[in-house]
């Protein structure tokens, strides 16, 4: 059902946005964000108004009201209840909706958000899960749902080992994860958009095994290699499972970060994107040259660039300086590509109308010659 998809063209790079801020936003805010064809509101959207669910549709009505056609996307964990919903209060009442480890307390995502988890292996969560999204999908400005921490089922380890949950409900977790993807699959999917966080070189069919479930996946951790392969193997694996997608006609959102890479990321086992904010955007050419080539050799009808700045939020303590701003890649014609990306070793190539392309995965070195 591709009439429901997000509007796309080769003229130019295409672009996708994903954000959250917790106060309004401005109105020349939401002019900038109108230009985007997909939108996804994440976790913190709003809450400086109430609630995520108010903050987004607020921000989703008045970027609507801009452009009607674009295709806005509400952001739900799928394992994690971060603050500021107007839903954890019903999950506050179901018994047993928070998940515990064997000594009977409640893990969290980290030391700094202190979020708990909710127990997607009870039928009650998962009803809650879908009643929340369905509530959310029936107001006209949401055009699908952005569904996240799907690695963090699918790796085994870290609700086992480092959340420190005993075997048998970490099973029952990976049931009910199936079981709520089957429902939100027959009962959600058919009129709305469903992307998930699933594409990851790390998993062993690099989560192309659940894209029947998704319109699409969102991409990141990208570079962060895991399990002893190397680098470039590893991102080879990513690229090439992102490719699968795109060919498949799968919405894919590649984003990426500018900053500088952190060893450590907020999972501690590498199953979240990690890297500094930038210093300077005139110090970043070369790795947006990188990362755009990356997108470039990836990218079929559906797939969407977010190159950003460290962090999804515009407001607090960090300043992002991607928001707002447009980088002269995206301002140069594109056109369509003259065939799919040929690699040799570690280097790919791809011919568009009005751009050649050139990336070296190895050497972390990304060439775009414009036509």
């Amino acid at each position: 059902m591709q009439n429901k998809f997000p509007e796309f063209s080769w003229d130019y790079i295409p672009r996708y946005m994903h954000v959250w801020k917790r106060a309004s936003y401005t109105d020349e805010e939401l002019e900038f964000l109108a230009d985007f064809p997909l939108i996804t509101f994440e976790k913190a959207q709003g809450t400086a108004e109430g609630s995520v669910q108010e903050g987004t549709l607020k921000a989703a009505r008045a970027v609507k009201e801009r452009n009607a056609k674009a295709k806005i996307l509400y952001y739900k964990n799928i394992v994690i209840d971060w603050t500021g919903s107007a839903a954890s209060q019903e999950l506050e009442t179901i018994e047993g909706g928070y998940l515990q480890s064997e000594d009977a307390t409640y893990p969290v995502v980290n030391q700094n958000s202190k979020c708990k988890f909710f127990d997607i292996s009870l039928p009650e969560v998962q009803e809650w899960w879908i009643d929340d999204a369905t509530q959310m999908l029936d107001d006209p400005s949401i055009d699908g749902i952005f569904v996240d921490a799907n690695i963090k089922v699918l790796v085994e380890s870290y609700f086992l080992n480092l959340k420190k949950v005993e075997k048998e409900k970490a099973e029952k977790i990976r049931e009910g994860y199936d079981k709520l993807l089957t429902e939100i699959n027959n009962n959600l999917r058919p009129e709305n958009i469903i992307i998930a966080n699933i594409i990851r070189a790390r998993l062993e069919n690099g989560g192309l095994d659940y894209l029947d479930y998704f319109d699409g996946s969102y991409l990141e951790g990208f570079e962060h290699n895991v399990g002893g392969i190397s680098r470039p193997d590893y991102m080879a694996k990513g690229i090439a499972c992102a490719q699968e997608a795109a060919r498949q006609g799968k919405i894919v959102t590649f984003c990426i970060g500018l900053g500088e890479a952190l060893d450590k990321d907020s999972s501690g086992i590498g199953l979240d994107e990690a890297r500094k904010g930038v210093e300077s955007l005139a110090a970043v050419d070369d790795r947006l040259n990188y990362v755009a080539a990356m997108f470039l050799v990836i990218a079929e009808q559906y797939s969407y660039f977010l190159p950003y700045d460290g962090t999804w939020g515009v407001d607090g303590k960090h300043v992002n300086r991607t928001w707002m701003h447009t980088f002269p890649v995206f301002r140069k014609r594109l056109g369509p590509p003259k065939g799919p990306a040929t690699k040799i070793g570690f280097i790919y190539t791809r011919e568009f109308e009005h751009c050649s392309v050139w990336l070296d995965i190895e050497t972390e070195k990304g060439q775009l010659t414009w036509k």
